[in-house]
């Protein structure tokens, strides 16, 4: 084997490495970027518990079933969010959602006013951050089933395959080793990297809750037929 056969044998293999590494290199990033996912939607989750928490404790500040549902029609929210697990505390659990909530007012229909004012805004605050976060989640999971399909199409094995068997002058065996046509549908299957998906179990859109301010005239006049002192 003369000087130009060892280069042209040591760039192949060269070749070869890169693909493999590229490989490698590109699945590793997308097996990262998959678990940043995983961990954006587990602090979405973990916000979510903490919008339920605020919701149930206004329905607790509010008392009785019919000033929850009057709220939700100021709220224009068909569904009760949370509701169905309020109701299924214990009355101990109920009345502790409201153990170290801060009261403020000169009277006791000023505190019960504040109170259901202090928590409407939190609750809508977060609603917001976590539109903000749902949004940023959608967006990411796009990017990413975006870089996957890109990879699938990058490293098909059948293509890969073809190129290495170019490289050995077409000789079949330097890629696959005899693979029968199912083996070689199964490796290019164990490949491939799955697409990934949220339901809405997985990633509940949170409510659009409006600003305080533009419902304020509204749930003051509610407040108003519903505080018995």
């Amino acid at each position: 084997m003369d000087e130009v056969d060892n280069v042209l044998t040591a760039l192949k293999v060269h070749i070869k490495k890169e693909i493999v590494d590229n490989f490698f290199a590109d699945r590793v990033y997308l097996e990262e970027d998959g678990e940043l996912l995983r961990q954006e939607v587990q602090d979405y989750a973990r916000g979510m518990a903490g919008l339920g928490q605020r919701f149930m404790a206004l329905y607790q500040a509010l008392g009785a079933k019919d000033a929850c549902g009057r709220m939700m029609e100021i709220l224009e929210l068909e569904a009760w969010p949370f509701y169905p697990e309020y109701v299924n505390l214990s009355p101990r659990k109920q009345q502790d959602l409201l153990k170290n909530t801060r009261r403020h007012g000169l009277t006791a229909y000023r505190r019960f006013r504040n109170l259901i004012f202090d928590l409407y805004e939190t609750l809508q605050q977060e609603s917001v951050t976590l539109k903000e976060s749902y949004a940023k989640i959608q967006s990411h999971l796009k990017l990413l089933n975006e870089d996957i399909d890109k990879f699938n199409l990058s490293y098909d094995f059948g293509l890969i395959a073809a190129q290495m068997e170019a490289l050995d002058g077409g000789r079949e065996e330097s890629m696959t080793g005899g693979l029968l046509a199912p083996e070689r549908e199964e490796l290019s299957t164990r490949m491939r990297v799955k697409r990934q998906k949220l339901t809405d179990e997985q990633l509940p859109p949170a409510p659009v809750l409006p600003p305080l301010a533009q419902i304020k005239g509204k749930l003051t006049a509610l407040l108003d037929r519903i505080y018995t002192p």
